[in-house]
């Protein structure tokens, strides 16, 4: 079996109303607290209250428990289940761990999980414990300014927060309740001169930790961190409330199993929150080329960002004695190549250690290079912290690999690991990258660091790095320039925000309300496949349908039954236009009727037996001017070849392969082999006693299409989700229906907004995202865009509530605005979910497609 880093992501299952009215009741304050691009944060922020309110799991060993339970993958990879629960060190707390790639927000998911913390009541005070003085500095000085923030301290008084402006203390002060202490982890064991011991001693299940750089924790690297573990899980403190933040979640090359959110250092690639990992593969000259081609990549970086920034590289060493020889043999090559004194040069050169060593041998070696080395070093720490500005002549870091957290250095675009020492972990790769991958402002899009390892080590280290770098064998799905044929236009909104507002109603029911109909038909065509014979098209005649007059009188007596007045107010004739109604309203012929919406026509008649009214939260986006989008402009797509082995599925024809680099072609097209010869694979397997399991994907996953059938303008058609693979599979089926279609990528390419509130209980703020539509389909022969999102049978959440009512004013609206402006298309917009597929396109075939609703839509309606 192929594991991936995220199989051992700890899921938190809690999504009752009490849980989730708390993860979201500060969602108004994460929202002001970040940017709209750091929607992580707000995520990870909410992982970690749900995990700490949840009453579902009392502590991280029943959560990995019922993780176990439920991954199929971790009961392969472990046998037995406390196998599995081995590799948590800390199992009768709740503890746990986020995984945010370095560059991508810690600094304010640790403030924003303490605030809400005490905000709700849940600890009366927060440690946030750190490796270095570096970071205790630099979260001090953010903390100090979030907490001063006046816009988020009033968001957190309306919240009735009990700490909305936290004191930041170090300490050096006593830590009262409502205060935040920030405090290098050292001075958790000192006696003197510390209130740590005073001020959390017997208080510990009131108490939330928090470990920045928490990989710490469980280094061999260096003794002193040995005592972090000890100290979190001491009985006098009796700490209840764990979470560890970092970047680089592994021990050596183990990743932790307690983590409960995960955004990877490839996702925030992808998603250009960080800079994109430029590392050597090859090389033509493999002798030692001393500092020549760094100096080089150095030059060409500089003229790429000249009057923009100054770019600066990092030369990374594994001990501190090499890091001075280093920095001594660097400012020499500078001196000659630039004709500068030794002086001059080392002003653009600084060394960075954590200390001087103490052995004397070593010791000595750097003092014969630097007189004063305590002072430089000192020094050098200053000059780092002003490294950045324009004005400052550094532009080369010498560095010792371990000791370079917190550095928020943000113009780093060469990395150079001085010997493969300082790349032979996972950790320490992940280590380095992170010094590096922090994006300035000012710089377009793609912004690269470059890794100038030497070609003799990436053989040994590639494996390491694609894992850490989760480097996997992709395959591009884009629109292809010889499909042009099927390109169509697309049509979208811009929107400007309105201010929530909140609706409330209170009335006695007089009338039944929406019934929210589900589609029905006499005769219904659909298809099933078969392992030999393959696809089978056939017509259903349905059972389950009454005449309308016959559905009159058994609403009547229904009614008579429960009120006998208001049976005298509901005539016959009020009966049936009221069913004639909605069967219209949901675009069905009014002469019959399911027994399914016979049913659904009696619950619509139940508020009249009481009464009912509640307040509906509601923040509006006011459309405010069309936009045509060119679907030849998408953004390549690729999806890893691993994904088709688990739960990715792609659809494909005979020229499919032709738009796709040699390397891809290789990639898929032996994938394709496999699956000409699935069955003697299988067989082969089987015959010689082996599970063949693991090829099936090549059955079920990748699918080939005739090509007069593969009517899109992509050269692939990939899904992730299997309701988005039942609908292309009877899309394929059906396509005699349309001209064109595309399915759209997750993100980015046509996004419209929606808001909604999380919980209906509680008192959460409303929340406000995008979503993109999966498909859009072009009518047969004519100017309408049939527009699908896909979603699983009985997928009722808010989220998709909302989704459904804000889309469809989002289409309405368009549809006005397009006739306004005599441009003559228009849009239907649809929500399915696979029960609903087949009617979907029997409406379609039978032009009823326009006031047509699936059961999901009625049900989420």
């Amino acid at each position: 079996m192929e594991y991936k880093i995220d199989d051992y992501v700890l899921r938190i299952s809690d999504n009752s109303d009490s849980t989730l009215s708390v993860m979201h009741k500060y969602d108004a304050f994460l929202s002001a607290f970040t940017t709209d691009n750091f929607e992580h944060i707000r995520q990870a922020t909410r992982k970690a209250i749900q995990f700490f309110v949840t009453p579902t799991f009392t502590n991280t060993e029943e959560a990995a428990i019922a993780n176990y339970d439920a991954s199929q993958e971790l009961r392969t990879k472990y046998e037995a289940r406390e196998s599995y629960l081995e590799h948590f060190r800390i199992r009768d707390k709740k503890s746990c761990s986020i995984d945010l790639a370095t560059g991508t927000g810690k600094s304010w998911l640790i403030y924003a999980v303490a605030q809400i913390m005490l905000a709700e009541g849940l600890v009366d005070k927060v440690l946030v414990l750190c490796p270095s003085l570096t970071i205790e500095d630099g979260l001090k000085q953010k903390f100090e300014r979030f907490s001063g923030d006046q816009v988020l301290s009033k968001i957190l008084m309306e919240l009735e927060s009990l700490y909305p402006s936290p004191a930041i203390k170090s300490a050096n002060d006593p830590i009262l309740n409502g205060d935040i202490c920030v405090e290098n982890i050292h001075a958790a064991y000192e006696r003197t001169g510390s209130s740590i011991e005073d001020s959390f001693k017997g208080k510990g299940q009131r108490t939330l930790v928090i470990s920045d750089e928490a990989h710490h924790i469980y280094s061999d690297a260096d003794s002193d961190f040995k005592k972090w573990y000890k100290f979190l899980t001491d009985g006098d403190y009796d700490f209840r409330y764990l979470l560890g933040v970092t970047g680089t979640p592994y021990i050596e090359n183990e990743y932790f199993h307690d983590v409960i959110y995960r955004y990877s250092l490839r996702q925030a690639m992808d998603d250009a929150i960080v800079k994109k990992i430029d590392y050597k593969k090859e090389e033509e000259y493999t002798k030692d080329k001393g500092f020549h081609e760094t100096y080089a990549n150095h030059v060409l970086t500089q003229k790429k960002y000249s009057g923009v920034l100054k770019p600066i590289t990092i030369i990374v060493t594994d001990k501190i004695v090499t890091c001075v020889q280093v920095w001594n043999d660097l400012v020499k090559f500078l001196a000659k190549q630039e004709g500068l004194p030794y002086e001059e040069a080392a002003k653009k050169a600084i060394w960075v250690t954590s200390g001087i060593p103490s052995n004397k041998d070593e010791k000595k070696s750097i003092e014969s290079i630097v007189a004063d080395p305590e002072k430089l070093r000192k020094a050098n720490l200053a000059k780092l912290k002003v490294v950045d500005e324009s004005d400052n002549e550094v532009e080369w870091i010498v560095s010792v690999s371990m000791l370079t957290e917190g550095w928020d250095v943000k113009n780093v675009f060469q990395i150079v690991p001085h010997e493969q020492r300082a790349f032979n972990s996972k950790l320490l790769i992940a280590q380095v990258l992170g010094r590096g991958l922090r994006i300035p402002q000012g710089v377009h899009q793609p912004v690269f660091v470059k890794i100038n390892n030497h070609e003799k080590w990436t053989e040994q280290i590639e494996n390491l790095y694609r894992e850490v770098l989760e480097i996997q064998n992709r395959v591009t799905w884009k629109v292809d320039p010889q499909r042009t044929d099927y390109l169509f236009p697309l049509y979208n909104l811009h929107y400007e925000s309105v201010q929530q507002t909140i609706e409330i109603k209170e009335k006695p029911a007089s009338a039944p309300e929406r019934a929210g109909l589900s589609p029905q038909s006499k005769r219904l065509e659909t298809s099933s496949v078969y392992s030999a014979s393959g696809t089978m098209r056939f017509a259903l005649d349905r059972g389950d349908i009454i005449p309308i007059d016959q559905a009159v009188r058994e609403v009547k007596l229904f009614l008579k039954s429960k009120d006998e007045s208001i049976s005298k107010r509901f005539t016959q004739k009020k009966i049936r236009d009221f069913i004639a109604q909605e069967l219209s309203k949901a675009g069905q012929e009014i002469s019959y009727i399911s027994l399914e919406n016979l049913a659904k026509i009696k619950q619509a008649f139940g508020p009249m037996f009481r009464e009912t009214g509640k307040p509906t939260p509601r923040l509006s986006m006011r459309p405010d001017s069309i936009f045509q989008i060119n679907i030849a402009d998408m953004p390549e797509q690729s999806f890893n070849e691993a994904a088709i082995r688990r739960d990715g599925y792609v659809f494909y024809d005979d020229r499919s392969l032709d738009s796709l680099s040699s390397e891809q072609k290789r990639i898929l097209g032996e994938h394709l082999k496999n699956k000409s010869n699935y069955e003697q694979l299988r067989d082969a397997l089987e015959a010689a006693g082996q599970d063949s399991r693991g090829i099936e994907y090549l059955d079920k996953n990748i699918k080939k299409i005739d090509s007069p059938r593969f009517k899109t303008a992509l050269n692939l058609v990939y899904v992730s989700h299997f309701p988005e693979y039942r609908f292309a599979t009877s899309l394929f089926e059906n396509v005699d229906l349309i001209d064109s279609f595309i399915k759209s990528p997750d993100k980015g390419f046509y996004s419209l907004p929606y808001s909604y509130k999380p919980t209906e209980a509680g008192s959460s703020h409303v929340q406000n995202e995008d979503f993109n539509p999966d498909f859009f389909l072009k009518f047969r022969a004519e100017n309408e865009i049939l527009v699908v999102e896909m979603k699983s049978d009985d997928d009722l959440a808010q989220k998709n509530r909302a989704k459904l009512r804000d889309g469809s004013e989002h289409f309405d609206v368009l549809n006005q605005k397009l006739q306004e402006k005599r441009i003559k298309w228009k849009y239907h917009f649809y929500f399915l979910s696979p029960e609903d597929i087949a009617e979907f396109f029997q409406a379609v075939r039978e032009g009823r497609h326009e006031e047509w609703k699936s059961n999901l839509m009625q049900e989420l309606s």
